[in-house]
């Protein structure tokens, strides 16, 4: 007989014989140990007679050799393919030409790697990796935080972690954390060793789930609905489960977190910002079964301190690119910037007719399908809350940080022939020569959105990512906005191109402001004006205001960028070069499918790193720029910093992957996230550290700022989805990727 092996079985298998093999080292915490013990005979023989039980041994035999936490040197990434390299040996497990031209990397963690430290043991990093964060565990060690953009039993099922004491098991997406010794890893750009050799710690993130109730989420009812501690992201506000497909291990799943943000206590000065260090995270698109009813897909936010993730229905539940936290610049509120979806749900077409069955838009049209149909959008939050506008208890934490009571606002804009943009939609004005230059500017007012989240578990036909379909509020007769209506991409009745990753901007100084990013290849500078006023000039009994004036900058346009790309003498394609995306089926000039941004400061000069995700057949972009938006007629200049995938590139058609065995088949690669690590390793005169494990977010936010542009140390996240073989699938650990650290070399005058 033929039995399925399953994930917990092969976790423990990883870590078999090896607890009795730990080296124990009295002078040093770095996680080390012997190599695991050959699998007994009577194992081996028990393998054989379960499906996929080869392929099991193979893996574990190539533990055997290695395979821990940083053990793996060779990139994923490249400075140019292999055919303009003639140095390169184009061979499985190994680098391709590492020689960047803006930058120096190296390798911190690759998927699929195994942990070998105690209290994780036999423990695998798991893929694909996407949002990512960092901060001080304590004085001596930082700590990354990763989540995998896993879909659970949709494609490429990742095993399930057990959670709220092993009353439910989660499937899908991972977020897991890498502990690095700080000395250590400050020193890790300017040697030769492995990552492996700083490594002190490594786990799963989450070990208490809430749901959007605010009840822990327990076992799934097979057989009906689960009325107490559903996921709603897989059911109806019935609790019944309407995902098109169920896991094959877990209870629930969390589906596709894509990008993240880490957000720690008071970072934009003296009590202004989030009360708690916290990774917040988002799910993002979904299969539900033809005919269901759904709830949506949540934002999450994760209290560090406490393990603890909680559903959040504030941000309406229409799924998320990314969530980052911006200044608020009053004291009681926390403000957000959040990005992406707004409904990425197929078998939506039961609850496009539920909508029109029970409203009505003001124009008397039906509603259309929300996907993709809204503005730059942000949340201000009211400490202290509950979802009624009650005062809460002082420990609840997502009401200490403004996460259950509080607005929405989005940027709407003049849309008459006198506007700022001529009547132009979002997408077409970005595509105008001559309108969306560099440093362009859009007025307009964020204005209050009328749907508001009171707790109640609803489906999402009652949901707030309708309105944006809507005239906004704040603009009838006699508002001096009669011409306004919410800047969507493409109207109110058609989809527009998804807002992608948002970043803020991240001196304190600037205020309330943040960068917008898009898969059409524009991004942007969106600024919210006279906070501080505003919130003075309320009237009794009113919250938080009912608009704020606000202005929008280009920084890029979808035009034309091949001038602007410098690439050092690299970049170089099978055919062609990076000052092209050559996405199939044909090549493109502008920026395509930008899906990575962050922002970073140096002093109080700005930089952005742009990642694409175009399925480019020759690979990937990524690059680095300084940022201004003068309006003096000048462009960016985007320094091309690596390269990696593409179905046509000559290691993806060799079938090169890290680890060696992993590779699948020859697609695209993706390069998704950004982390500024220079505040952790910033040094007074005196050779000390100047930021302490106890030190807030404010004080991390002017030690990053404090260190030059090509001082810094950043980690950047690559996807690897020609990789889901090999130990990846044995361990079920889904696609592969990895996380680098880097250092810039930008020419003097960039």
């Amino acid at each position: 007989m033929i039995f399925q092996i399953n994930a917990a079985f092969l976790l423990a298998l990883a870590g078999a014989n090896a607890k009795t093999l730990r080296k124990l080292q009295d002078d040093s915490r770095i996680c080390s140990m012997t190599e695991l013990s050959p699998l007994p005979d009577d194992t081996k023989l028990l393998l054989t007679t379960t499906l996929g039980g080869q392929q099991v041994i193979a893996a574990y035999e190539q533990y055997m050799g290695g395979e821990w936490i940083g053990s793996n040197t060779a990139l994923l990434a490249e400075a140019s393919d292999a055919s303009a390299s003639p140095d390169t040996v184009v061979e499985d497990g190994m680098s391709g030409d590492t020689d960047f031209p803006f930058m120096d990397m190296k390798v911190v963690a690759t998927m699929g790697e195994r942990s070998v430290c105690p209290d994780s043991l036999g423990e695998m990093l798991v893929g694909v990796p996407d949002g990512i964060g960092a901060y001080l565990l304590d004085d001596e060690t930082v700590r990354v935080v990763f989540q995998s953009e896993s879909y659970g039993p949709l494609v490429f099922e990742s095993y399930g972690n057990f959670v709220n004491d092993g009353q439910s098991r989660m499937g899908g997406s991972h977020i897991q954390y890498i502990d690095y010794d700080r000395t250590l890893m400050s020193e890790f750009m300017d040697n030769d060793e492995p990552a492996s050799s700083m490594v002190v710690g490594m786990g799963q993130v989450i070990s208490t789930m809430c749901n959007l109730k605010g009840e822990l989420i327990g076992p799934r009812n097979l057989s009906g609905p689960t009325t107490i501690g559903a996921h709603f992201s897989n059911t109806d506000a019935d609790g019944n489960y309407v995902v098109a497909a169920p896991p094959a291990e877990s209870d629930w799943f969390l589906q596709s977190l894509c990008s993240a943000h880490l957000e720690q206590k008071h970072q934009w000065g003296p009590n202004l910002g989030v009360e708690d260090d916290m990774f917040i995270t988002n799910e993002e698109w979904m299969t539900y079964a033809p005919g269901t009813s759904f709830v949506g897909l949540s934002a999450h936010a994760v209290d560090l301190a406490n393990s603890v993730d909680y559903a959040l229905g504030v941000f309406t539940l229409g799924g998320f690119e990314k969530i980052v936290e911006i200044n608020p610049e009053v004291e009681g509120y926390t403000m957000f910037a959040f990005s992406g979806y707004n409904g990425a749900f197929d078998g939506f077409e039961h609850t496009l007719d539920m909508r029109n069955s029970l409203f009505k838009r003001s124009d008397g049209q039906n509603y259309t399908w929300s996907n993709d149909i809204h503005p730059a959008r942000i949340y201000i939050g009211v400490k202290g809350k509950m979802e009624d506008g009650s005062d809460a208890p002082a420990d609840d934490f997502l009401a200490r940080n403004g996460l259950r009571y509080g607005y929405i606002y989005g940027f709407a804009i003049d849309m008459s022939e006198n506007g700022p943009t001529g009547g132009l939609w979002r997408d077409d004005f970005h595509r105008d020569a001559e309108k969306a230059t560099n440093g362009a500017k859009v007025d307009g007012w964020w204005l209050k959105q009328p749907w508001q989240w009171d707790g109640q578990v609803r489906n999402f036909e009652y949901d707030g990512s309708w309105d944006y379909q809507d005239q906004p509020p704040y603009t009838g007769e006699g508002s001096g906005r009669e011409n306004y209506a919410w800047w969507n991409g493409m109207g109110n009745d058609m989809a527009g191109c998804k807002t992608e990753h948002v970043s803020p901007d991240p001196r304190p100084s600037s205020g309330a402001a943040f960068i917008q990013g898009s898969t059409c290849g524009y991004f942007g500078h969106y600024y919210i004006e006279d906070v501080v006023g505003r919130f003075a000039d309320l009237r009794d009994g009113q919250v938080a205001p009912n608009a704020f004036r606000g202005s929008y900058y280009v920084y890029q346009g979808e035009l034309d960028v091949t001038e602007q790309i410098e690439l050092g003498g690299k970049g170089q394609y099978v055919t062609g070069d990076a000052t092209m995306n050559y996405d199939n089926p044909e090549d493109r000039i502008t920026f395509e499918d930008i899906d990575g941004l962050e922002v970073l400061a140096a002093g109080d000069e700005l930089y952005v790193i742009i990642q694409e995700d175009s399925g480019s057949q020759y690979g990937e972009r990524a690059v680095l720029a300084h940022l201004e938006h003068d309006d003096d007629g000048e462009e960016l200049t985007y320094y091309f910093l690596a390269m990696s995938g593409g179905a046509l590139n000559t290691r993806m058609q060799a079938g090169v992957s890290v680890p060696k065995g992993t590779f699948t088949r020859a697609t695209a690669h993706e390069f998704s996230g950004v982390v500024d690590l220079s505040a952790f390793f910033a040094k007074d005169d005196n050779g000390d550290f100047v930021l302490s494990g106890d030190d807030d977010g404010f004080a991390k936010r002017q030690a990053d700022a404090s260190v030059a542009i090509n001082d810094k140390d950043i980690l950047l996240v690559l996807q690897a989805h020609t990789q889901s073989s090999g130990i990846l699938s044995a361990f079920q650990l889904d696609r592969g990727g990895q996380i680098y650290q880097l250092k810039p070399k930008l020419p003097e005058d960039a």
